[in-house]
């Protein structure tokens, strides 16, 4: 539902003048957690501003800034969208399911895009499998009886959204995978804490995680070395491979190695010709996100793999063992996948334990 925006005029303005008195204003039932109300820490996909009747979410296209969608939550008049409990929930995409389980409320989800795509098996006979928003119809989605369906916002035109509304189903935009920071991807918890009460929750897990990444930074950057690194899968006749501003390139540069492709602007992927990438990095120290478990199979996908150093060496990796795990959870655990380049590019200032999502192929 689209609010009048004539109506919050007043609010933005007294936040404006107000900022020096009221830098860190909050909604009374959680007076220990501090916000800023104009401005995130990463994030540039939300903002969340508060009154003393509830809470509005704007959701931003984080490229250009555009106010794409904004919900009300409380229980004053203009606040009444959502002010009812969010039993039973809708998570269309992993990473959805992956916010909610961190806040303890994995019993709430009542209906998933496809049960092959879990982390963890959820109970059939409770949770429905309403296959994905652009492949299936609300009859399926409305067997899950939900009080919200969260979706990502791929299509913001599927002609499924506009039936779920005209049957007072509540939908929800969440635009995390357009965030290239990645703690501005893991920021977007607090949204899920201000729907589902969990703010202090949801204020804690990111401060705690914020605080592990930055830790992790400071010390990737005692390395003496800058590895060369080469990300990206072959499939088809295109080789993917992450844009500069990236979210995974961003993620390589706070590791502190050189990403073979760091310079070519974009934030999502590049599509390149296979030759190309063979030739550009024959001398390659590693290759991260290949599409196989074992150096049998990329072989057999190329023999012309078999020409690069990372290949020769054996330092090739792959989250494609706990790839479930790593789609639901890895946007939430950003400081997890950070560790696990550490542990892989700088291993001398790591503590040795096992990977976390990633994993080097295997030699059979």
């Amino acid at each position: 539902m689209k609010l009048n925006l004539i109506f919050f005029l007043p609010f933005f303005f007294l936040a404006l003048v107000s900022c020096e008195e009221k830098r860190n204003a909050t909604p009374s039932h959680v007076e220990s957690i501090v916000y800023d109300t104009l401005k995130n820490e990463y994030a540039k996909g939300f903002q969340l501003i508060y009154s003393s009747e509830g809470t509005i979410v704007n959701v931003l296209d984080p490229l250009t800034g555009e106010l794409i969608k904004n919900y009300s939550i409380g229980k004053g008049e203009a606040y009444n969208v959502f002010s009812d409990s969010l039993h039973n929930v809708v998570a269309l995409s992993t990473t959805h399911i992956g916010m909610l389980r961190k806040l303890g409320l994995e019993s709430r989800i009542s209906g998933v895009a496809s049960y092959q795509h879990l982390c963890h098996p959820m109970n059939i006979t409770k949770v429905h499998e309403v296959g994905d928003i652009g492949m299936t119809d609300p009859e399926r989605i409305l067997k899950a009886s939900p009080d919200i369906i969260f979706y990502s916002g791929y299509n913001l035109n599927a002609p499924i959204l506009n039936k779920l509304e005209r049957v007072d189903k509540k939908t929800f935009l969440i635009y995390d995978w357009k965030e290239t920071h990645p703690l501005g991807r893991a920021e977007w918890l607090k949204v899920f804490g201000v729907l589902f009460g969990k703010e202090k929750e949801a204020h804690h897990i990111f401060t705690e995680m914020k605080t592990n990444y930055h830790r992790i930074v400071t010390n990737l950057k005692e390395a003496k070395h800058q590895p060369t690194v080469l990300a990206g899968t072959y499939f088809g006749d295109v080789f993917n491979v992450p844009a500069g501003d990236s979210y995974m390139a961003h993620l390589l540069k706070d590791a502190n190695v050189n990403y073979v492709y760091s310079e070519m602007e974009g934030v999502g992927s590049l599509n390149l010709g296979l030759e190309e990438v063979i030739t550009k990095n024959l001398e390659v120290d590693y290759w991260i996100n290949v599409a196989f478990n074992s150096f049998k199979d990329l072989i057999e996908q190329s023999a012309k793999f078999s020409m690069l150093k990372s290949v020769k060496t054996g330092q090739v990796y792959t989250y494609i063992n706990d790839v479930n795990c790593f789609w639901e959870n890895s946007p939430v655990e950003p400081d997890k996948v950070l560790e696990d380049f550490g542990k892989i590019f700088h291993p001398e200032l790591m503590e040795e334990s096992e990977l976390i999502y990633y994993s080097r192929l295997a030699n059979q």
